[in-house]
């Protein structure tokens, strides 16, 4: 098998400019050659964020090329850092002027600059017989730019000036707006609802068909610049001659790989590496003003439907992070949809306690897989998810012991090493802990903690980096029935699926509600507090723990908020309280945690505390709920962990992600 080549793809995958990135996603897709790999990473259309995105590609080392940057701004930061490590660059969309001059190469630029689409503006106004242009933007950075580059225009067929504010239209006025097509579809319906029915434009953002959504109505008699042909087309060769070189020479990099792009290109460039237009031949590669088509959202908000998705996962904590990663790597359109940017999902206050042995049956099948899937790989894999190995010590009662005795033999026929102790070997290896209370103890090497905030940036960026798109700004309200699946209602928007995955933590009962079946003796799910501090542990070494015994456990922080402290949990009798957590602790909340652990770690009596965390599980007598929930729309549900989820999320999300990719196989959505 031919070596792979990955090629990374940077551009606005999520955000309110995603509708761009869609344009790259569907290239790729277009190129789907073994030995080509497309990797993508999201800058939201942020300038700082693109530079962000390039040092991460530039980190790596592994890249051959890149392509994409649709943020200019972003693209002048990035440049500098791959042409010193030496990265090819392909711009299909970047349109500021200058960006490549002076640079002696190493980025080839397919579309002309902004000045040409300001002069098509200005002359397509004076085209209309208009002797005025008034120029206005969304004050967005990118807005203001443009606006003050087209009144400083050389020669302009018309009188430019910026737009009054406030400003009373009159007959025969024109206004040009520049900025983003959200930005400006809002300008846009701003100046209709104040009486203005005179001639628009708009700048070449808005050449998208989110645009005409956004704009509704007032759409009528506004024109969009483009790219001539279309940006689509724009994109589409640039990864034809990117895909190219590289099919034809999968070895070639640096210049040598400049030059083939070069000869599979559709066009010339100059030594800089800009498009190499001639003055009266420059027909597929200048600008074009076309007549926006009134979309029928209306004209007071954003559309009703903003994107369909093969599979749109609801809550974006390690489980729905994770499901989203596996579901867009294997080919489905993915939407990673926070439940609500006011509620940090469980993964957000989890204590990352990360072992095989848990003494229901069911989460320690979990466990196992995912100790196979991810905390057993090598330390630099796991690192990378913000693992560390620092063993895993569960203490047992006197029942606990012949669950116990089976589970080691499990634990060791799926390759993880792990031993039964008595109270007498606990003391000899950890004399700094209390184990009387106890009867023995499982004791794994293997085991350790996590930051779960790393391991959920991790699976997120994977998902990021193989085409899903996060939804993070909107609370989801609810799922109904849709023709085609489901109908994920968003904060003024909805998102249509044809498979649902609910990963949504103590969220989860509010959007499935009756559906959820309940346990025996269980009416239904129900959340509880979750309640720990941090305290000095002196420089100790200690393994995590958990005390089946007491219900207490604590693991060490390497990691910031934290550093150098035991983060200790006790278990809390509160109830049916409302998702969510916070920071703070009381005095007395941190000496009942205080009072229940120093039973296990004494010294705990005098530690200090350095602060402490409280956030919200949902618990479920029977276990947790993994599977299709009855009930249409169809659904996976991923929930009820009973506080004990996170060191099983890696095999969960597998489960619920296999049960996805199989619904849409039958569905014919993606191929077998």
């Amino acid at each position: 098998m031919a070596e792979q080549v990955r090629i990374a793809v940077v551009g606005p995958f999520s955000g309110p400019r995603s509708a761009w990135g869609e344009l790259l996603r569907r290239s790729a897709r277009q190129f789907t050659e073994p030995s080509l790999v497309w990797e993508f990473h999201d800058d939201r259309g942020d300038a700082e964020c693109g530079v962000l995105r390039a040092g991460d590609v530039t980190d790596d080392g592994g890249y051959a090329a890149v392509i994409g940057h649709f943020n200019s701004a972003g693209a002048e930061g990035a440049l500098p850092l791959y042409r010193r490590a030496g990265l090819p660059v392909v711009l299909p969309l970047a349109t500021r002027p200058g960006l490549l001059a002076g640079s002696g190469g190493g980025a080839l630029r397919w579309c002309p600059d902004d000045l040409g689409q300001l002069r098509a503006i200005a002359a397509a106004a004076a085209g209309h017989g208009l002797a005025r242009l008034l120029v206005g933007h969304d004050d967005s950075d990118y807005g203001r730019h443009l606006a003050a580059l087209f009144i400083a225009l050389p020669a302009p067929p018309l009188a430019l000036s910026a737009l009054p504010s406030p400003w009373k239209p009159r007959a025969g006025d024109a206004v040009a707006v520049c900025g983003t097509h959200v930005g400006v579809a809002g300008v846009v319906r701003g100046l209709r609802r104040a009486g203005f029915d005179g001639r628009l434009f708009a700048t070449d953002d808005c050449s998208v068909g989110e645009f005409a959504e956004l704009v509704g109505t007032a759409g009528r008699d506004v024109h969009v610049t483009r790219l001539a042909g279309g940006p689509e087309r724009r994109v589409e060769v640039a990864f034809t001659a990117l895909a190219g070189a590289l099919s034809g020479d999968p070895a070639a990099r640096g210049e040598r790989l400049l030059a083939r792009i070069r000869a599979h290109a559709d066009a010339a460039f100059t030594a800089d590496g800009e498009l190499d237009v001639t003055p009266g031949t420059d027909a597929g590669h200048g600008w074009e003003i076309r007549p926006v088509r009134p979309g029928t959202r209306g004209t007071g908000g954003a559309p009703t439907e903003v994107a369909s998705f093969d599979v749109a996962v609801v809550g974006a904590g390690v489980v729905g992070s994770a499901v989203a990663a596996a579901t867009a790597a294997a080919g489905a359109r993915t939407a990673l949809i926070d439940a609500g940017p006011a509620l940090p999902s469980a993964t957000h206050w989890s204590g990352g306690i990360v072992r095989a042995y848990d003494p229901d049956p069911e989460m320690r099948a979990l466990a196992v897989r995912s100790h196979q899937l991810l905390w057993g790989r090598s330390s630099g894999h796991a690192r990378r998810y913000g693992f560390r190995r620092t063993g895993s010590l569960v203490l047992l009662g006197p029942g606990d012991l012949p669950e116990a005795v089976r589970g080691v033999v499990e634990l060791q026929a799926g390759g993880i090493e792990a031993e039964l102790l008595t109270v007498e070997d606990i003391a000899d290896r950890w004399p700094q802990l209390a184990a009387e209370h106890a009867a023995g103890a499982v004791w794994e090497p293997g085991g350790g903690c996590a930051d779960p905030r790393l391991t959920t940036s991790e699976y997120r960026r994977q998902a990021l980096a193989t085409g899903a798109q996060v939804l993070d700004d909107a609370r989801v309200h609810g799922l109904e029935p849709h023709p085609l699946g489901a109908l994920v209602r968003l904060d003024g928007s909805s998102v249509m699926a044809h498979s649902v995955v609910v990963a949504a933590g103590s969220g989860t009962p509010a959007l499935l509600a009756e559906r959820l079946p309940a346990g025996a003796g269980t009416a239904e799910p129900v959340t509880r507090r979750i309640r720990y501090g941090y305290f000095d542990r002196g420089g100790r070494a200690l393994p995590a723990l958990v005390d089946l015994v007491t219900g207490v456990w604590g693991r060490p922080m390497p990691e910031e908020p934290g550093a150098g402290t035991l983060l200790v949990g006790r278990p809390v009798d509160e109830w049916g309280v409302p998702p969510g957590g916070g920071t703070q602790l009381t005095p007395e909340q941190v000496e009942y945690v205080r009072d229940g652990a120093s039973t296990v770690w004494p010294w705990l009596r005098e530690a200090r505390c350095l602060g402490g965390r409280h956030g919200t599980d949902l618990y479920r007598k029977d276990g947790p709920l993994l599977g299709v929930v009855p009930g249409e729309p169809w659904t996976v549900v991923a929930a009820c962990w009973s506080g004990g989820g996170f060191k099983t999320a890696p095999a969960a999300a597998e489960s619920a992600a296999e049960k996805v990719l199989a619904n849409l196989r039958r569905q014919g959505r993606i191929s077998a």
